[in-house]
C-alpha cells in the first residue's frame, strides 16, 4: 500500500504539488508555534544580528551537499549506481518525505524515484534503512563526544556518573554498525550477499563522515543562536552536541511512532540551559524554517535539473 501511494505521490506533475503541500503544511506549523507562544515572544527585548544568519545559511547548504556526497558514495558501494547528479537530485528531493510522519514514506519515495532510472526498489530501500542506522549511530557518537563540553545544570552534573546505561548504548551502536551484522542483514532481506565484503574501515569512514555532517549542522545552530543571543565560541561544541542529540531523538521517533515536532521540543528544552526561553523558542522556529527552505530549494533544483 505504501509503495503504491508513494509511486502515486512522487511521479509526474504530482511531485510539484507535493512540494507546494509541504511548504503550506510547514507554514501552518510555524504559524501555530508563533501564535501559541506569542506573549512570550512579544514581551522579550530582542537584539538581532542578521550577519550571523548568512553564516547559518552557508552551513546549512554545506550540510545538504555533504549529505548528498555520502549518499552517492553509498550508492556506488551498495547499488552500483555511479551517477552523481542523479543520486544528488534524488537525495535532495526525497528529503521532503522526511516531513511525513513515519520512516516508510522516506524510504518508499526514494525507492520509487530510483525505479524510474532503472534501479530495483529493494536494494534502494535496504540502503535507505542502512543510512538511517548510520545517521542514528553517528548522532549518538557525536553526542557522547561533545557531552563533556555541555553546559549542564548542577543537579544533572551531580548525577552524571550514575548514567550506567551509556556503556550499553556504545555496545549497541557497535553491534548495529558491525560489518558482519550489516552484511547478514543485507543478505537476509535481499537474499544475496553484498557485492563487496564490508570491513570496519568502511563503517568507520561512513560514521566519521556523518559525524562531520552532524558537526556542520551544529555550527548552523550556533550561528542561529548568535542571531538572537551572543554566545561565546566555547559553546560551539555544546551546540553541536545539542543539535545531534535532538535530531537523533527525532530519528528514533520516526522509527517508532512519529518524530513530528520531536526535535523541536527536545531542542527547545536543551537550549533553555544556555539562552532564555523566548530566544530558545524563536531559534527553534527559525531553524525549522531555514532547514525546510533548504530542503525545498534542493527539491526545486532536483526538479529543474
Amino acid at each position: 500500500w505504501f509503495s503504491r501511494a508513494a509511486q502515486y505521490l512522487f511521479t509526474g506533475q504530482r511531485q510539484h504539488v507535493v512540494t507546494v503541500v509541504f511548504l503550506l503544511l510547514t507554514a501552518v506549523v510555524i504559524g501555530s508555534l508563533i501564535t501559541s507562544n506569542w506573549e512570550t515572544l512579544r514581551d522579550y527585548e530582542w537584539q538581532i544580528r542578521p550577519a550571523w544568519l548568512l553564516y547559518a545559511v552557508m552551513f546549512i547548504l554545506v550540510d545538504m551537499f555533504l549529505g548528498a556526497v555520502v549518499w552517492h558514495s553509498l550508492c556506488i558501494r551498495f547499488i552500483k549506481y555511479p551517477h552523481f547528479l542523479t543520486n544528488t537530485k534524488i537525495w535532495w528531493y526525497a528529503n521532503l518525505a522526511r516531513r511525513i510522519p513515519g520512516t516508510v514514506w522516506f524510504i518508499a519515495s526514494r525507492a520509487i524515484l530510483y525505479e524510474k532510472v532503472g534501479v530495483a526498489k529493494l536494494p534502494v530501500s535496504l540502503l535507505s534503512g542502512l543510512v538511517r542506522v548510520l545517521i542514528f549511530v553517528s548522532g549518538i557518537v557525536t553526542t557522547l563526544l561533545t557531552l563533556p563540553f555541555w553546559i549542564l545544570p548542577e543537579e544533572v552534573t551531580q548525577n552524571i556518573n550514575l548514567i550506567w546505561f551509556l556503556p550499553l548504548i556504545v555496545i549497541l551502536c557497535v553491534i548495529m554498525v558491525h560489518p558482519l551484522v550489516l552484511g547478514k542483514i543485507w543478505q537476509l532481506f535481499s537474499r544475496q550477499r553484498p557485492t563487496e565484503r564490508l570491513y570496519w574501515r568502511d563503517t568507520i569512514t561512513w560514521l566519521f563522515l556523518y559525524v562531520v555532517i552532524w558537526s556542520v549542522g551544529g555550527l548552523a545552530l550556533f550561528c542561529l543562536i548568535n542571531v538572537f543571543q551572543p554566545l561565546p565560541s566555547t559553546a560551539i561544541i555544546a551546540a553541536i552536541g545539542m543539535w545531534a542529540l535532538a535530531s537523533t531523538i527525532s530519528v528514533a521517533g520516526t522509527l517508532t511512532i512519529t518524530g513530528l515536532g520531536l526535535r523541536e521540543v527536545t531542542l527547545t528544552l536543551m537550549l533553555t540551559q544556555i539562552v532564555p526561553l523566548p530566544v530558545a523558542l524563536i531559534i527553534v522556529i527559525v531553524s525549522r524554517v531555514m532547514w525546510l527552505l533548504g530542503e525545498l530549494i534542493g527539491a526545486v533544483i532536483s526538479l529543474i535539473l
